[in-house]
């Protein structure tokens, strides 16, 4: 199965040991995919906290074999059936594997549906994509300790 990498693994393979630590995540070395979304928060994470040009060009690199899948109108109902599903919500669905609702942020929505829709395991590290997981897609959660 491809990998949908989230934000947080691209700030860990902005390290150093970016190749390194990308085998380790990825030993199979299958497709890797980021949504433009997660691409757009590791900028925006680059400007905030003033990467130099050494960790910009580590990140450059690594998104030279990485596909972006940008958002169209095929994600917009994949996008609103896993909201609701997080609301407890769905129509579709009379069980849940969660007791209260989930408010996912806008930006994990996003990845989310792009995970979904194109059938990508999800690599991330915090857990706020565990419920989605063997719904409507894989989630792949490794603990930040992992990645040192």
């Amino acid at each position: 199965m491809n990998l949908l990498f989230d934000t947080n693994i691209l700030i860990h393979l902005a390290k150093d040991n970016s190749l390194r630590l990308l085998q380790r995540i990825n030993p199979d070395n299958q497709k890797v995919y980021i949504s433009v979304v997660a691409l757009a928060e590791l900028k925006s994470f680059a400007l905030q906290n003033n990467w130099g040009p050494r960790r910009l060009n580590l990140i450059g690199l690594l998104l030279e074999d990485i596909s972006a899948v940008t958002i169209s109108d095929n994600l917009t109902d994949t996008y609103a059936q896993i909201d609701a599903y997080s609301q407890r919500r769905n129509r579709l669905f009379t069980e849940y594997n969660f007791t209260t609702a989930r408010n996912m942020g806008k930006n994990d929505l996003w990845i989310a549906a792009t995970a979904a829709l194109l059938g990508l395991k999800l690599v991330t590290t915090d857990g706020d994509f565990d419920h989605l997981h063997e719904v409507f897609f894989d989630v792949k959660r490794l603990r930040p300790a992992d990645l040192r």
